[in-house]
């Protein structure tokens, strides 16, 4: 557990009636002042001649750029306003706390936030704040169930900012305000300009880590040290913040147990100077352990923050075609608002250092929880890329037996091609050799005949004789083109073997024989023909 000093002034533990709706549990709300130390910046000599200097986010500040140190105060009280919330007032004390219950429930929905409670809000300032001539919500922290953190030995982290603090100085005010409305800010500055937070607790009551305020109208001029805030990733100039030495005498206040209709408005900054408070300071804070009920939830709320213009008194109305823009609600509709652990807002994960106890404070929680976070989607990613090699070695596995088995069939049929031309091969000569003995014969014959016919004159060959002859050299020629063609079949199966070259070069050259074979039977017939047309 922390040293920090967190005792009731008013000692009555919480009385737990019954369980509501959403399963909260009720206490009885006795108004409770209770003594903390609050986290403050360290009085150290180095402010003396360095700016405070702060890196967001400052958990990815690793090579320590950051001067800013934290410290705890003395104990303070911090008053219970629950019952006297009407002694408050912005002006006054730069806070003030209203009743303003709320129908809206979805708050997980970016888009109807912006559609639905955004117009409740503009209503409600209206209604409570004087000089409301225009409005413009320009950012927003939700804190919900899943990011609000865990527990660990009664110890509960929760990512606020749970140091003393403003959220602006007028720096920066000034440089938002030019950079959202543009070429009507002179106009605007020339006017009265607020920033004023809407802080509500959603769902349930706070049991565990209130919203402290200080009354705005107790600062004194040098209470306030302006921090510059630089950009982690690249080192340039973000904006300001307040940072604050423990000093007696800040008026701290917070509401016991504050509901979903405690809305808590506080100022930033103003632009009056005729007014007793201009700003005020907060802080997130953890409430002693033996408030807490048990089994209570942990904090969740929803922070709005809006720019407030009242116009001049004496100067000329802006034309009503000139809308003000509205920079939070667009980012809402396009659900653009950024989880507490990637967003850039510093106010919202200041690290609390180690104190002079050195025990471990929330930001080493935070980065614990990051880095399980971390590790978890790591693991999450290795298991799916797991699966899918899975899957792709299986689909492999059934690809490369698919293709052996095929490789095997083919094989077979090389092997049954082979073995059929291996076999056919002695027919096939015989038979073409059995047709060029065929044709050579027939050749002999015709020149003999030839011989006899110029031997012997016209008388020559009976008709009869030339006719059978004649049909065998026919007979002759169609069964070379029988057994052609089947010796072509034969070797169209070889071919589409492995076997194809061979098979090709041995059918080319047998060709080449049967060719000159035929071709001289051919021209003996016509010769043969055109003899036997003469006569």
């Amino acid at each position: 557990m922390s040293s920090l000093r967190q005792d009731l002034a008013v000692e009555p533990r919480p009385i737990i009636d019954s369980q509501s709706a959403n399963d909260s549990p009720k206490v009885e709300q006795t108004r409770q002042d209770i003594q903390v130390q609050l986290q403050y910046l360290k009085d150290d000599p180095i402010y003396q001649t360095e700016k405070p200097l702060q890196i967001t986010p400052n958990f990815l500040d690793k090579e320590n750029r950051t001067n800013v140190k934290l410290a705890p105060g003395q104990p303070e009280t911090i008053h219970d306003v629950r019952g006297r919330e009407s002694d408050f007032t912005l002006d006054q004390n730069g806070f003030k706390y209203v009743h303003a219950p709320t129908r809206f429930k979805d708050w997980s929905s970016q888009p109807r936030i912006a559609e639905e409670y955004l117009p409740e809000l503009e209503t409600l300032l209206r209604k409570e704040v004087d000089g409301c001539d225009e409005i413009m919500f320009y950012d927003a922290r939700i804190r919900h169930a899943d990011d609000a953190g865990l527990r660990v030995e009664g110890l509960s982290y929760n990512p606020f900012a749970k140091q003393v603090h403003t959220d602006n100085t007028e720096k920066s005010v000034l440089m938002k305000i030019r950079n959202l409305t543009e070429m009507k800010a002179d106009y605007l500055l020339s006017g009265r300009a607020r920033i004023i937070n809407i802080w509500r607790p959603i769902k349930h009551p706070v049991y565990d880590c209130g919203l402290a305020i200080a009354d705005g109208g107790k600062l004194q001029s040098d209470d306030v040290m302006e921090c510059d805030r630089h950009r982690q990733d690249t080192g340039e100039f973000w904006d300001t913040m307040g940072v604050i030495k423990y000093r007696p005498g800040f008026e701290w206040y917070y509401m016991s147990y504050q509901d979903e209709p405690d809305v808590l408005l506080f100022k930033n900054h103003d632009t009056a100077t005729d007014v007793q408070a201009q700003t005020c300071l907060h802080t997130a804070f953890d409430l002693p352990p033996h408030t807490v009920p048990a089994g209570s939830p942990t904090r969740e709320s929803i922070e709005v923050r809006a720019l407030i213009f009242t116009y001049p008194e004496n100067g000329r109305r802006p034309s009503a075609s000139w809308s003000m823009p509205q920079p939070l609600a667009e980012s809402l509709r396009q659900n653009h608002l950024k989880s507490v652990d990637i967003e850039h807002s510093i106010t919202d994960r200041l690290r609390t250092d180690i104190d002079e106890s050195h025990e471990v404070k929330d930001a080493v929680l935070l980065l614990r929880r990051q880095e399980i976070k971390r590790l978890e989607a790591i693991e999450q990613a290795l298991v799916v890329e797991k699966d899918i090699l899975s899957n792709e070695l299986d689909t492999a596995k059934k690809q490369i037996d698919i293709q052996t088995g095929h490789s095997e069939a083919l094989q077979l049929q090389v092997q049954e091609l082979a073995q059929q031309l291996k076999q056919h091969e002695p027919e096939l000569r015989s038979q073409v050799q059995s047709l060029s003995a065929d044709l050579m014969d027939a050749r002999l014959q015709l020149e003999y005949l030839q011989r006899s016919n110029t031997n012997h004159g016209s008388p020559g060959i009976e008709p009869d004789e030339r006719t059978i002859l004649l049909q065998q050299l026919e007979r002759a020629d169609m069964d070379a083109a029988k057994w052609k063609a089947e010796a072509m079949g034969i070797g169209s199966e070889a071919v589409s073997s492995v076997w194809q070259a061979s098979v090709d070069e041995a059918v080319r050259r047998e060709r080449e024989k049967d060719a000159f074979v035929i071709d001289s039977l051919r021209a003996e017939i016509e010769k043969l023909r055109a003899g036997d047309s003469c006569k």
